[in-house]
């Protein structure tokens, strides 16, 4: 079974089934599940996805008990965060004070860190003067970890993200196409934040019978075999078309754009020597 984790309009599932179909001959009709949420975007999803063998899920609890092949392509940036701060021997909370909307201001509130770490199981602050992350994000990677233990199969996870030891503050503001000040144009912008892959490596850890690899998306998918499958493709296509072809896998793999910023990580069990790609 195939399941993404926000499927957005289904554009990514539509071209895998018809990759997989392809290669199959047919032979294959992938199960499809999807995690979504907005009823927007479910009807956009079922537009693109006619035809095919379709199940929509609002928890990821519901998953069948098939192997998952679980794709996360920019479903874990999207999610709320929380950022804490170390000043001398003491962490704080950072918060938004909304009692004035339009002037809107960050409040740090000192915390007992050592309360999150209990519930994260892990000690999110050694060596740390920053802590960013989505609590969110990793009761779904716990919830996903524990499916993949007992039924197999993988989570691939392709998002903006670093791979430092050091937590970074990243949290950012974007409004038409633009980075904007985060407490301004409340509910206008788009807030998101980069991953830190190590953070999610050390997370996944505490999970014995799980492994996990992690590239940026330039040496995924050129081991992948873009720039290949490229050139197929491109013989039978007219030179404006080839030209903005590669113009955009120029765009996935250059390191100066997402080549790099992109991170992908696949999450299995220890036994599952795959890693093509890796």
């Amino acid at each position: 079974c195939i399941t993404e984790l926000g499927s957005g309009r289904g554009t990514l599932l539509k071209d895998a089934i018809r990759t997989i179909c392809k290669v199959t001959d047919n032979k294959i009709d992938p199960v499809i599940t999807i995690l979504e949420k907005s009823e927007r975007l479910i009807t956009l999803q079922k537009e693109n996805l006619r035809n095919k063998t379709v199940k929509w899920i609002s928890d990821i609890r519901d998953l069948g008990i098939e192997p998952q092949i679980i794709i996360a392509n920019e479903f874990f940036d999207a999610l709320p965060i929380k950022q804490f701060f170390k000043k001398e021997n003491n962490w704080f909370e950072r918060y938004v004070n909304l009692k004035t909307y339009k002037k809107a201001e960050f409040n740090d509130k000192e915390v007992n860190i050592k309360i999150i770490e209990q519930e994260l199981n892990f000690e999110i602050s050694k060596d740390q003067e920053i802590i960013e992350y989505s609590p969110e994000a990793f009761r779904y990677l716990e919830k996903i970890c524990k499916i993949i233990e007992n039924r197999n199969g993988g989570l691939l996870i392709i998002d903006y993200g670093y791979l430092d030891l050091k937590i970074k503050n990243t949290i950012q503001a974007i409004k038409d196409h633009k980075f904007s000040n985060i407490l301004e144009d409340i509910g206008d912008s788009d807030i998101t934040y980069n991953l830190n892959f190590n953070l999610y490596a050390n997370y996944i850890n505490q999970f014995e019978k799980l492994d996990h690899l992690i590239t940026n998306q330039k040496k995924f998918l050129t081991s992948m075999g873009i720039l290949q499958r490229a050139e197929i493709v491109s013989n039978n296509i007219a030179f404006s078309q080839k030209s903005d072809l590669f113009y955009r896998i120029r765009r996935l793999i250059d390191e100066k754009q997402m080549g790099e910023l992109f991170k992908v990580m696949l999450i299995k069990v220890k036994n599952n020597k795959f890693k093509t790609g890796f």
